[in-house]
């Protein structure tokens, strides 16, 4: 359950981020669908500890770079991204397409970190949204690591409402789809969740912890390339464990 004051100020830099313009009290109580009252207790709470500043009198209010900073001080003590975003930086300029990052967020998918590709055409993801865990590839590396009994589990009480057309949802052939990823050592998203785009995900241990690496492009890039990306990832993955094997990083 979300909380209300907390999701109002994440609400709040969103609609910055989004509109980077000055923004009057009233402007902001429209757009973040708030009483006027509200939003300005919540613009007085901001300016007060210095996250906020009137541009001019009247003239609207803007973020001060303080969020940034304490944003940049949180990404320095990251423990995974610290690890794994130069090797996801390597595997980009070598596919030439969308490195992704994801962790298990309960029957879903979190992208921690998205390398868009530098093509005009590519996948676009950003940080922070999610997909169902059964219908990208990631997602299918992080299911893998648990036994076949444990799969099934999951697998039988996954929720399958979002799913998309090519969504895989009959139970044994996802099981089927999964276990046969694991044997393979690679994973594949088969435009089974955003149409025409394809991914290939491995699973990634740090510290204990589950998580999917997967590269995603349009078809028309990725198909016929699926083996040769799989043994790009491959060696990024061998490259990250051989890391944290030499210097006990992410332990």
């Amino acid at each position: 359950m979300a909380v209300r004051q907390a999701d109002n100020v994440l609400r709040f830099f969103e609609y910055f981020a989004a509109s980077q313009r000055p923004t009057t009290l009233t402007e902001l109580s429209e757009a973040l669908k708030l009483p006027l009252s509200s939003t300005s207790n919540l613009v007085s709470t901001l300016r007060e500890r210095g996250f906020l500043f009137e541009v001019r009198k009247r003239g609207g209010f803007y973020p001060t770079r303080r969020m940034y900073d304490l944003t940049l001080s949180i990404l320095d003590g990251d423990p995974v991204l610290g690890l794994v975003r130069e090797h996801m930086e390597a595997l980009r300029e070598e596919t030439g397409e969308t490195i992704l990052l994801a962790a298990r967020e309960g029957d879903r998918v979190i992208y921690l970190e998205a390398l868009e590709s530098r093509k005009g055409v590519r996948y676009s993801a950003r940080v922070g949204e999610t997909r169902p865990i059964y219908a990208i590839s990631s997602g299918k590396a992080i299911l893998a690591a648990l036994d076949d009994a444990a799969l099934r589990r999951e697998i039988d009480r996954l929720d399958y409402s979002e799913a998309a057309e090519a969504s895989i949802t009959d139970r044994a052939a996802l099981f089927d789809d999964i276990v046969s990823g694991r044997a393979r050592g690679w994973f594949l998203n088969a435009s089974e969740y955003t149409p025409e785009v394809s991914a290939v995900g491995m699973l990634l241990d740090i510290a204990e912890q589950k998580y999917g690496l997967s590269v995603a492009g349009p078809n028309y890039r990725m198909q016929g390339r699926y083996e040769e990306i799989s043994a790009a990832l491959g060696r990024v993955v061998a490259a990250i464990k051989s890391q944290i094997h030499e210097t006990g990083a992410g332990r």
